[in-house]
């Protein structure tokens, strides 16, 4: 079995509502309807989600949150953008660029994830998921903390 983890509003403990906020906001894969779909961002681990997390927030620590692990389904469709396509050499500048490659993951409905570089570290992986893939209801939830709080060292001088 292979987990991801996510941190994210304690509003959103469910696996039916983890994709909610990518119905709000663009981000660096996807982008929000009616142009995109939503996804459900993952990070390969605890850590790297506190990293994207830092980025994310803008330097403002995020409250009302909770640590979720996803346990894959064994069978999970995964693929890697680094398969797909040639990331350009400015990739982590090209937000248009890495939105039309998750858009047309997205819309093509042929894997449950789609692993992708972290653009805060791009030697470690985020998973991006797909809701209405027929293999996103096999996923299991664990909530590990909740409330997940960060360190303060994270966010303060």
């Amino acid at each position: 079995m292979l987990s991801v983890w996510r941190i994210g509003s304690t509003k959103s403990l469910t696996l039916n509502s983890l994709a909610f906020g990518s119905t709000l906001e663009s981000g660096r894969w996807h982008r929000t309807p009616p142009d995109g779909q939503p996804v459900v961002y993952s990070g390969a681990s605890r850590s790297l989600c506190q990293l994207e997390k830092r980025v994310h927030g803008n330097g403002v620590q995020p409250r009302n949150q909770a640590l979720l692990r996803l346990d894959l389904p064994d069978d999970a469709m995964l693929l890697d953008i680094r398969a797909l396509e040639s990331l350009p050499a400015n990739w982590r500048d090209d937000e248009p660029w890495t939105q039309g490659a998750g858009i047309r993951w997205r819309a093509s409905g042929a894997s449950l994830g789609l692993w992708v570089p972290s653009a805060v570290e791009p030697g470690d992986s985020n998973l991006v998921l797909d809701p209405d893939h027929v293999q996103f209801a096999s996923i299991a939830v664990a909530v590990e903390r909740n409330p997940f709080l960060f360190d303060d060292r994270m966010f303060g001088p």
